[in-house]
């Protein structure tokens, strides 16, 4: 699939091979997640989250685009949900997989989207491996840019901040660390890193929404003391652009009984919240 349809630069960061329209609203694509990747879960092993995650959005993205949307649209992504079904990779081979989508519900002017939200299910084979739900907000060029301009104050200077081991959050390399340290329980600084090789793949004015993801896991997993939990499912809520400037801290307000409570802000006001279930 080109690069451009799902946003990224990368070829080796492209996940998604077709798509096919099948009526007005539900379509199938076609994924193909590798043996080994930089960021995500080494040989065989069981599904990871974040690349469920990541196959949703380039899969919500590539819709749109091939529905019309036009390459220099911007996608802002006000929600995301996932429930992650017990699945065992193969080592041997890439995973074969397939996404039925369903657009649920949707906004367009002069026959172009103009906002989605799409219902998701993932199987490999006859395996049902995961479903799930993304909302999608389309604004071209100019709109954004208007956007932007009206959003961003001049940003401060940068924060020098010293990440926490790789092993608490399951990484074996500390670029992958998205968690300063902290003397306070529960809470850490977000560490930012803009020439990270997935979240940051190409230039970018803001902070990704799968970095924020990947946040949150990471700091259910410092919390729980369990460096290789993973999300079983999770809700997730952008209620505000994270901008790179930002001084945000990731704050896990509840853990119990294997569920969790995560947020993200700057200072009193509140960028990113998500809920889940962990094992």
């Amino acid at each position: 699939m080109s690069r451009e349809l799902v946003h990224k630069a990368s070829v080796s960061e492209v996940l998604l091979t077709e798509i096919q329209r099948l009526d007005e609203n539900h379509f199938v694509v076609g994924a193909q997640w590798p043996r080994w990747h930089v960021f995500y879960r080494g040989p065989g092993g069981r599904t990871d989250s974040a690349l469920l995650a990541e196959t949703l959005r380039q899969s919500v993205i590539l819709l749109a685009h091939s529905s019309g949307v036009p390459l220099d649209h911007k996608f802002l992504m006000p929600g995301m949900a996932l429930t992650v079904t017990p699945f065992e990779r193969d080592p041997q081979r890439p995973t074969e997989v397939t996404v039925g989508l369903e657009v649920v519900r949707s906004q367009s002017r002069a026959g172009v989207f103009t906002s989605l939200d799409v219902s998701a299910r993932f199987q490999s084979g006859n395996v049902g491996i995961g479903r799930g739900s993304a909302s999608a907000r389309i604004l071209d060029g100019r709109t954004y840019q208007r956007f932007r301009t009206q959003t961003s104050p001049m940003p401060p200077g940068p924060r020098p901040i010293r990440p926490l081991d790789a092993a608490q959050v399951g990484h074996t390399d500390s670029r992958h660390v998205l968690l300063g340290a902290s003397s306070a329980p529960s809470r850490w600084p977000l560490v930012v890193d803009i020439a990270h090789p997935v979240f940051f793949d190409h230039p970018l004015d803001h902070i990704p929404g799968m970095l924020l993801v990947e946040a949150c896991r990471q700091a259910v997993r410092a919390a729980s003391g369990l460096p290789e939990s993973d999300l079983k499912s999770f809700s997730a809520e952008f209620t505000r652009i994270v901008e790179l400037w930002h001084q945000a801290t990731v704050n896990v307000r509840q853990l119990e009984g294997g569920t969790a409570g995560v947020e993200i802000n700057d200072g009193e006001t509140l960028l990113m919240s998500l809920k889940g279930r962990y094992a």
